[in-house]
């Protein structure tokens, strides 16, 4: 029975973590492109755009400064279409 307790004791310890670790939104990475910047440059600007309160980005404000989030220029991955065999096409 000390065996069961302990399990049913733990498990609710075990899901508040699960879940509080799920929730966490994953930092974006930032960089400006074309231009030599150092990361005392990225220090500032982030300081400057995160609100002191929520102490949230505000991306508007990074982007204003020149800074890109990396992996924003790729589009959606797109699914190559099927060829067709044995259809007379064009060529």
């Amino acid at each position: 029975m000390p065996r069961m307790k302990r399990l049913t004791t733990l498990l609710p310890i075990a899901a508040l973590i699960l879940t509080a670790c799920s929730e966490a939104p994953a930092e974006k990475q930032w960089y400006k492109p074309n231009v030599n910047y150092t990361t005392a440059d990225f220090q500032r600007d982030s300081a400057a755009c995160t609100d002191k309160k929520a102490k949230t980005l505000d991306e508007d404000c990074m982007k204003d400064r020149g800074w890109v989030a990396l992996g924003s220029d790729i589009g959606p991955a797109v699914k190559a279409p099927e060829p067709s065999w044995g259809s007379k096409g064009k060529y």
